[in-house]
C-alpha cells in the first residue's frame, strides 16, 4: 500500500487480487483511495486520476458539504462527550515511560504512557471508544426492537469510515461506534432504520412506509443523520 498527497488529498493505493479493474473511491478521513488489480502499473494512476478530476471535485464537494473530512488531525481531545449515553470525561495526558494506558473515574479519562506519537494516543482513545459502544449500544438497540415489536438476531459493533449502521439477511444488526457521539434522537432513529430491515431489506415504499410508522419525523432526521459525521470529532480514524 502507498500514500502520497494528491493536491490536498492524502492518496492510498491498494493492490486487490480479486479486483478486476482500477476502483477510485473518496474515504472519510482518508482521502482519494485507489485500488487496482494486482501487478498494475501503478504509475497510470495520475492520468487516471485526471481522466476522473471533475467526478473527484464532484464528490468531493457533495461530501464536505455533508460534514465530511478528509484528514485525520493530530490534536488530542479535551474532553470526550457521549451524548447519547449522558457522559462526559474530561482527558488528562501524563507522559512517562512504558505502555499507552486508560483509566476512568466518573468524570476524568486519564491517558498515560508516551504521549509523543499523538497518532497512537488517538488509537488508544478510539478503542475506547469502540469498548464503550461495545458495552452500552447492544442494550439500547434491545430496547427499541422491544418497543417496536422488531426483533433480530445479533448485534455487532464496528468501527467504520461513514456507515452508520446495516443490516444483514440474517437479521444481524451493525452499529458504528462513532454513535456514540451523536445526539439520543439521532441513535434512536438509526436504530429504527435498521430494525425495519428486518421486515424488508430493500428501500421500497413498503419499507419506508413502515419507518414512518414508528418514526413520522424520519425525512428530517435521515437528513440530519446524512450530516452527522461533521459531529465525529477530526482525531477518530
Amino acid at each position: 500500500m502507498k500514500r502520497r498527497p494528491v493536491h490536498d488529498l492524502p492518496l492510498t493505493i491498494r493492490e486487490n487480487p480479486r479486483a478486476r479493474r482500477v476502483l477510485i473511491k473518496l474515504v472519510p478521513r482518508t482521502g482519494l483511495v485507489v485500488v487496482v488489480p494486482q501487478g498494475f502499473d501503478t504509475s497510470q494512476v495520475t492520468s487516471i486520476l485526471a481522466e476522473k478530476q471533475n467526478w473527484i471535485v464532484r464528490t468531493r464537494e457533495r461530501m464536505e458539504a455533508e460534514g465530511v473530512r478528509f484528514s485525520r488531525s493530530a490534536e488530542l481531545p479535551d474532553t470526550l462527550d457521549f451524548p447519547v449515553m449522558e457522559r462526559q470525561w474530561q482527558v488528562l495526558y501524563l507522559p512517562k515511560p512504558g505502555n499507552l494506558r486508560l483509566t476512568t473515574n466518573a468524570t476524568r479519562l486519564i491517558v498515560s504512557g508516551p504521549q509523543h506519537d499523538p497518532y497512537a494516543v488517538q488509537e488508544a482513545l478510539a478503542r475506547f471508544v469502540a469498548r464503550q459502544a461495545k458495552e452500552h449500544l447492544p442494550p439500547l438497540l434491545h430496547a427499541v426492537s422491544e418497543r417496536l415489536g422488531l426483533p433480530f438476531e445479533s448485534v455487532r459493533i464496528r468501527t467504520q469510515k461513514s456507515r452508520w449502521g446495516s443490516c444483514s439477511a440474517r437479521k444481524t444488526i451493525s452499529l458504528n461506534c462513532k454513535l456514540l457521539f451523536l445526539p439520543p434522537e439521532l441513535v434512536e432513529h438509526l436504530m429504527i432504520h435498521e430494525l425495519c430491515h428486518t421486515r424488508h431489506m430493500n428501500h421500497s415504499p413498503q419499507y419506508w412506509q413502515l419507518v414512518r410508522q414508528f418514526q413520522p419525523q424520519c425525512r428530517h432526521l435521515e437528513k440530519r443523520l446524512g450530516s452527522a459525521l461533521s459531529l465525529v470529532p477530526d482525531w477518530m480514524p
